[in-house]
């Protein structure tokens, strides 16, 4: 069913006034809505990558930490020098602990897009410290050379 249109030009100008302003109306409610919504999905986005590049940065200092003959420094410079190239990653610190198992966690703050509001980011990566071993020769009693690791470098455990 249609609506009924005035005919008269007094009843006319006043049937379109009382429908005046209501496209502001609805735009002012509902601009701070989706500024929020955009708001919120770019925080998120921005606190997605900085967990990623904190994750990466532990897994290289690990990487490197976890190799023949390299030290825990080693792998904490190399975890650092990983986050501090990428900017998302605010205020890095990183701690490694060494032994059988090596562990490398790297803290820092994502970016905020609100004053007064941090958020922390942690993430941590494991592996074990790899060496060299030699297994024990067996006597071979055909002529062969003794059988050694084959695999060369295994890791600890």
């Amino acid at each position: 069913m249609t609506p009924h249109i005035p005919t008269s030009t007094a009843r006319l100008k006043a049937w379109c006034r009382r429908d005046a302003g209501s496209a502001t109306i609805t735009t002012a409610i509902l601009f701070p809505a989706v500024g929020l919504l955009v708001l919120a999905l770019v925080q998120a986005a921005l606190v997605s990558v900085a967990r990623d590049v904190a994750l990466a940065a532990a897994e290289e200092g690990l990487r490197v930490a976890r190799a023949y003959e390299h030290t825990p420094a080693q792998g904490r410079a190399a975890a650092l020098a990983f986050a501090d190239a990428e900017p998302v990653l605010r205020a890095p610190s990183v701690t490694l602990s060494a032994g059988t198992t090596v562990t490398v966690r790297v803290n820092g703050q994502a970016p905020s897009l609100l004053p007064g509001v941090h958020i922390g980011i942690s993430r941590t990566a494991r592996g074990a410290h790899e060496r060299f071993t030699v297994e024990a020769r067996e006597p071979t009693r055909s002529g062969e050379p003794p059988k050694l690791n084959p695999g060369g470098v295994v890791p600890d455990g």
